[in-house]
């Protein structure tokens, strides 16, 4: 009878054993545990919009005279909402041919290193430039030619001056 009582105590303890070691061991397994962080932020990136075109008051004559001026009023308009810088660049299509245009510098610089006239505003939305020129006068001349007007706008936030802003997006 003592080797049942002893076999009994034994599987006792035993169970007694397993019991513990598995409530014990189940919450050691749950206590491990992995410290983790995630935050997500969603920037949302648009395309501006920045659209322009040149305006002109010019009647082509059908001959030209010599040492006569031609009126040709050049302007820039600004079609969106963004504020922008304007920069124009004017040339004759002969150089040969005496041909002379006065500048409006109130309004303008002179022709820069770059071969471009900048306006020195910002051109609010919607809104037109003041002028480049306003005429071009022949000289002793009959022949016929072109001004050739090429005109870039780039938008004004974030630069002080037009030649910043236009600095800022030439290829490097």
């Amino acid at each position: 009878m003592n080797k049942i009582k002893s076999t009994s105590c034994l599987l006792g303890i035993l169970g007694a054993f397993c019991i513990v070691s598995t409530v014990f061991g189940g919450s050691v397994v749950d206590v491990t545990a992995y410290l983790s962080h995630r935050d997500e932020v969603n920037n949302q990136i648009t395309v501006g919009d920045n659209t322009s075109h040149i305006t002109e008051d010019f009647t082509s004559p059908d001959d030209v005279t010599p040492n006569t001026a031609y009126k040709k009023t050049v302007r820039v308009k600004n079609d969106t909402d963004t504020d922008s810088y304007v920069r124009v660049f004017v040339e004759k299509s002969n150089q040969s041919i005496p041909v002379s245009i006065k500048f409006d510098t109130k309004y303008w610089t002179a022709k820069q290193a770059d071969g471009y006239y900048y306006y020195k505003s910002v051109l609010g939305a919607k809104e037109e430039t003041e002028p480049l020129f306003t005429k071009v006068t022949t000289g002793d001349t009959t022949e016929h030619f072109k001004i050739l007007v090429y005109e870039e706008t780039v938008q004004a936030q974030g630069y002080d001056t037009p030649q910043e802003a236009f600095s800022s997006i030439q290829a490097k």
